[in-house]
C-alpha cells in the first residue's frame, strides 16, 4: 500500500524544518573546526591564521622537490642541498624543544648556503667585512646547532672582556648534521685554499666520532668513511645495477616529493584555516612516507654503485673502534698543526652526552633526552671513556681541549632536545660560556674523573 496522502503532506510540510536543522548542524560543525584549526595554527605558530605573514606577490616560496635533501659533495662525502630553508630540515614541534624559553629564534630563518650549511653567507666570505674577527666552528649537528644558537651568548661572554670589547666579531658554521673526522679536517683545508680568512676555530665533536663511526663499522664500512646513514641512501640512488624493488622505491620517492612540492606551493594560498590544517594534515602524512621510502632505500648498500665506500678488513680486527679514535685524534692534531703554521688559534671541545653523564633528569627531561632503545647509547657508554683517554696525548701535543662532558652533570634544569646528544637553547648558552672561557685562557670547565 502507498502512503496516505495526509501522512505525505505531513512530511513535506517538516522537510524544510529538517533541512534547515541539517543545515545549521554543518554550519556549526564546519565553524567549529575552522575554529580549532585557528586556535591550532596559532598554538603553533604564535599569530592569527587569516594575519598570517605572506611570501612577495601573494606567493608561497618553497624550494625545488628534491629526492632526498642530501648531495654528494666531492671533497666532503655528502651535503645539505643548497637555498633549504631550515624549517624544511627541523619541524616546529622539535624547533619548539630547540629553542626551550626563546619564543622567536633569530636563527629559524636561516637557510643552507651555496655549500649545503645553514649560514647566513655564502662560502668563502671573502673579504670578511669590517675586518671582524671570524671564528669558524667545525663539528657535526651539535656543533651546527651551537653555531646557530650560541652565537649571540658567545659574542656576549666574549665582548664582556678587554682583549674583544672593541672587536667586531663574526661567526661561521662549517658544521653539518652527520660530519665526523676526517670532514672537519678537509673543510677546514678546503676552505683555508679558498682564501676563507678565520682568526679561531672551534671545532665540536666526540659524539658522531663514537656513535656514527661504530655504525660504519657494523655495516662493514671503514669509520674513516662519512656516515653510513648518510651515504648508504646515497650510494643506493647511484646504484649500477638497480634492482625493480629499488627503482620502485625511488619512482614512489620521487612522486611524494612531487606532491609535496605542489601542497608547499598551495597550502599558504588557503583562505580557510581548516584548508590550510586539512593540507598540512596530508603533507604530513607525505613526509612519513617519503621518509619511509628515504630508509628503505638506505638500509643496505644493494649491489655495485658509482660511490665507492673503502669496507673494513676482512676479516674486521677485533678492536676494529680503536681505528675511529685513533683518527679522531690524529685528524684533531693536523687542524692544529694547520692553524699553528698560519698563527691561528684553534679549540677541539668534546661535547657533552646524555648517556655519558651524571646529570639528575627529571621526569620531564628524561622523556625527551633518555631512550633505552637508542641505536647510539650503548656506543656511547663503550666510547666516551676511550675519548676522554685520548684528551691528555692530544694536550701533551699541543691541542687546546676543552673536556666539556661533564658540563651539565649539575644542571637541574632541561638541557637536552632529543634522545641523541642535541640541547637546546638553555644547553647551548651554558656551552658557550665554557667556550668562551676556554678561549680567554680562563679556569677550564670541570672535568669528568
Amino acid at each position: 500500500m502507498g502512503i496516505p496522502v495526509e501522512e505525505r503532506r505531513s512530511r513535506l510540510k517538516r522537510a524544510p524544518g529538517i533541512r534547515r536543522l541539517l543545515f545549521m548542524s554543518v554550519a556549526f560543525l564546519a565553524l567549529f573546526a575552522e575554529l580549532a584549526a585557528v586556535a591550532l595554527y596559532y598554538f603553533q605558530r604564535h599569530e592569527l591564521y587569516y594575519a598570517r605573514s605572506r611570501a612577495a606577490a601573494g606567493t608561497i616560496q618553497t624550494p625545488a622537490p628534491t629526492l632526498i635533501k642530501f648531495r654528494i659533495s666531492p671533497y666532503f662525502g655528502f651535503m645539505r642541498t643548497p637555498g633549504l630553508p631550515l624549517t624544511s630540515i627541523v619541524d616546529p614541534e622539535r624547533q619548539g624543544r630547540l629553542a626551550a624559553s626563546t619564543i622567536q629564534p633569530a636563527w629559524e630563518t636561516i637557510r643552507t648556503n651555496n655549500y649545503g650549511l645553514l649560514s647566513r653567507h655564502d662560502y668563502p666570505l671573502t673579504p670578511v667585512p669590517g675586518k671582524a674577527f671570524v671564528i669558524g666552528i667545525f663539528g657535526g649537528s651539535v656543533a651546527q646547532w651551537f653555531a646557530l644558537q650560541a652565537e649571540q651568548s658567545l659574542i656576549a661572554a666574549l665582548k664582556a672582556t678587554p682583549e674583544f670589547r672593541k672587536r667586531n666579531i663574526l661567526l661561521l658554521n662549517f658544521a653539518s648534521g652527520g660530519y665526523k673526522q676526517p670532514q672537519q679536517l678537509l673543510l677546514l683545508n678546503y676552505f683555508l685554499a679558498l682564501g676563507q680568512h678565520l682568526d679561531y676555530v672551534v671545532n665540536i665533536d666526540g659524539f658522531n666520532e663514537t656513535a656514527l663511526a661504530q655504525i660504519n663499522l657494523t655495516a662493514g664500512t671503514s669509520p674513516a668513511m662519512p656516515s653510513m646513514q648518510h651515504m648508504a641512501p646515497l650510494a643506493n640512488l647511484a646504484s649500477l645495477n638497480p634492482n625493480g624493488e629499488t627503482s620502485e622505491q625511488l619512482a614512489d620517492l620521487t612522486q611524494v616529493k612531487r606532491r609535496l612540492a605542489e601542497l608547499g606551493a598551495s597550502k599558504g594560498q588557503r583562505l580557510l584555516a581548516l584548508s590550510f590544517a586539512i593540507d598540512e594534515l596530508r603533507e604530513n602524512v607525505l613526509v612519513r612516507r617519503s621518509e619511509k621510502l628515504a630508509q628503505a632505500l638506505g638500509t643496505a648498500q644493494r649491489g655495485e654503485s658509482l660511490i665507492f665506500l673503502t669496507p673494513t678488513p676482512t676479516p674486521a680486527p677485533a678492536n676494529g673502534d680503536g681505528q675511529a679514535f685513533r683518527l679522531w685524534a690524529e685528524a684533531s692534531r693536523l687542524m692544529q698543526d694547520t692553524l699553528s703554521a698560519r698563527q691561528l688559534r684553534y679549540l677541539h671541545v668534546v661535547q657533552p652526552n646524555q648517556y655519558f653523564s651524571h646529570k639528575a633528569f627529571s621526569g620531564e627531561e628524561a622523556k625527551i633526552a633518555l631512550s633505552p632503545d637508542s641505536v647510539y647509547r650503548k656506543y656511547v657508554e663503550i666510547g666516551y671513556p676511550k675519548l676522554l683517554a685520548a684528551i691528555p696525548p692530544l694536550r701533551a701535543a699541543g691541542v687546546h681541549v676543552l673536556d666539556a662532558t661533564a658540563l651539565f652533570d649539575d644542571e637541574s634544569q632541561t638541557i637536552y632536545s632529543d634522545n641523541c646528544c642535541h640541547y637546546n637553547q638553555r644547553g647551548n648558552d651554558k656551552l658557550a660560556k665554557a667556550v668562551a672561557s676556554a678561549m680567554l685562557g680562563g679556569a677550564p670547565a670541570r672535568e669528568r674523573r
